[in-house]
């Protein structure tokens, strides 16, 4: 922003005039906000340059630090092995500037070690140290160092393996009545390809309170993912659909799900009974719900290209 020097007396009277008697004018979005705008738009190269000049305007901010990694890895994951050798080095420098700003922030020890974990040696990968941040991580929040640590060991052997169910299991029996411990463990089970399980947690956390839309979201969607019961998928869907659901906060306490979501899910389990009509009406809503649910556009591509043929 161009700023003139020393404006005269009478402007600067002239401005005070107008500050008091117009309404306030919104104030310039900061290059971190405007970087992370531009990331939740998709548009990473803009992302990219803006959170460039903002990490170097201001060093020492740890957020600033850390989305410069983030995007750094996003945008690796985007580019050719050359690019992304360089690219992969910065994220690595920005998630570790955050963690020496900011050592006792979970997000930040939380990206770090997941970085250490994931990536080559070649390019700063260390698992003993994503371990060790992991710990501190647990040392401070026994949950989310719980999952943490399982993700890490999950990557491993059988033995290891059989220690990230463990902690997983141990964890969600210590705390039977905390949503989003529950919800955690039961996407564990899911991700991890043992659905029944996951579907067991899912039905509990439904029957125990009926009226929760985000238990009711998740269960339908698992009868869904697993092609199982789309008539009983769809009352929980609809539920969820039309639900008052809150957003959650910035601590993740209040899980829930991505606008749109129910709808698209909706649409599939439509599918499933091959009702194609009611598919789409489902996607379309989605995409009035929210625009930007790609899954629910490709969704929506897909039953048009099949009524083409």
């Amino acid at each position: 922003m161009l700023i003139r020097p020393f404006p005269s007396v009478r402007v600067v009277l002239a401005l005070t005039v107008v500050a008091t008697f117009s309404p306030r004018a919104p104030r310039a979005q900061t290059l971190y906000e405007r970087a992370q705008a531009a990331l939740r738009r998709d548009q990473v190269d803009s992302a990219w340059d803006l959170v460039r000049r903002a990490a170097d305007a201001e060093p020492n901010r740890a957020d600033v630090q850390f989305l410069f990694g983030n995007i750094a890895c996003t945008k690796a994951g985007r580019a050719g092995f050359l690019s992304a050798y360089g690219l992969a080095r910065k994220c690595k420098a920005g998630l570790a500037r955050a963690v020496e700003l900011a050592p006792d922030s979970l997000p930040y020890l939380e990206g770090l070690a997941s970085f250490l974990a994931q990536a080559p040696g070649l390019v700063g990968g260390d698992k003993d140290s994503a371990m060790r941040l992991a710990e501190r991580v647990r040392a401070r929040d026994e949950v989310r160092g719980a999952f943490l640590l399982a993700g890490l060991w999950w990557s491993g052997n059988a033995a290891s393996k059989a220690r990230s169910d463990s902690v997983v299991a141990a964890v969600a029996d210590g705390h039977p009545d905390d949503q989003l411990v529950q919800l955690r463990a039961a996407e564990w089970w899911a991700r991890t390809l043992r659905p029944e399980r996951a579907l067991a947690v899912y039905e509990r956390l439904a029957a125990r309170q009926p009226t929760d839309g985000v238990a009711r979201f998740f269960l339908g969607r698992q009868l869904v993912v697993m092609k199982r019961e789309p008539r009983r998928a769809q009352e929980h869907l609809r539920f969820a659909a039309e639900a008052d659901v809150p957003a959650p906060d910035t601590a993740g306490k209040r899980p829930t799900f991505t606008p749109g979501a129910p709808w698209w899910r909706l649409g599939q389990s439509y599918e499933q009974l091959g009702m194609a009509d009611s598919a789409r009406l489902c996607f379309e809503q989605a995409l009035r719900v929210n625009p930007q649910l790609d899954v629910a556009k490709q969704s929506l591509d897909s039953l048009s290209r099949r009524g083409d043929r």
